[in-house]
């Protein structure tokens, strides 16, 4: 996908559905929370590949998005939770659309308009849209992959496949998700910026704003270390470097 596109903030082309996907900025996942935002992300971006190998034999006939519909149409109050997330970032997302979800799709309705649908042919391409747009694959400061919600679906994945989907959500408890509010605190302090002026960007442009700015903090210090005459150095990548793959 073009980083220019997803950098300027613009809807982004999902032509197999023939339909545009929104992208949000933060003060309207704001109004979801982060939480929210973050487990519904990763039950969109629901991949077997999360699971152990029993668990993957067990559904090894059922595709990505089979089972992510089972999810969605399970009519159990263990799965509520995790089931409105997904519903409400895709209501971020197709923000002019009711969502409804059928048999074998994932339809998307306005008046005027032929319903859109995402289904088994396209669901993996519309996974590769919210990966990139929403940064799903980026590594933390940490160096580890940030999915806060990827626990929460194997979960409900696994539940699903032995047959025991009441206990689904029963103990997926996790740990308060800020990512989003740190990295806007972190920038306004270290940029100058308003926080308000932050809460207007998308999720690429602040993950990739915030990458900037840590390179260019690290780079800056291991300038200013080797400048004051500081022996035996690590070597630190000049900030301007691409961070785009």
């Amino acid at each position: 996908m073009d980083d220019l596109l997803l950098i300027s903030g613009n809807d982004i082309p999902f032509i197999e559905a023939q339909i545009s996907i929104h992208q949000p900025m933060i003060k309207e996942i704001a109004y979801i929370g982060e939480e929210t935002f973050f487990i519904g992300c990763e039950l969109l971006n629901f991949s077997k590949d999360i699971l152990d190998e029993k668990d993957k034999i067990n559904l090894e006939n059922k595709s990505n998005f089979e089972i992510f519909m089972s999810i969605m149409r399970e009519n159990n109050s263990a799965l509520l939770k995790n089931k409105t997330s997904a519903k409400l970032v895709l209501t971020l997302i197709f923000p002019e659309y009711q969502i409804q979800f059928n048999k074998n799709e994932l339809l998307l309705i306005k008046d005027g308009e032929e319903p859109h649908s995402i289904n088994s042919k396209n669901f993996e391409i519309f996974k590769k849209i919210l990966v990139n747009m929403f940064c799903l694959n980026r590594k933390n400061s940490e160096g580890q992959n940030y999915n806060p919600g990827n626990k929460r679906a194997a979960m409900i994945a696994e539940k699903l496949a032995r047959g025991r989907a009441k206990a689904a959500a029963a103990k997926g408890e996790t740990q308060k998700i800020a990512i989003l509010s740190r990295y806007i605190s972190i920038l306004a302090v270290g940029e100058y910026k308003s926080i308000n002026s932050l809460t207007k960007y998308t999720v690429y442009q602040l993950f990739d704003e915030f990458e900037r700015f840590q390179m260019k903090a690290e780079y800056d210090l291991f300038m200013k270390a080797k400048l004051s005459g500081a022996k035996d150095l690590e070597e630190v990548e000049h900030w301007m470097k691409e961070i785009h793959s």
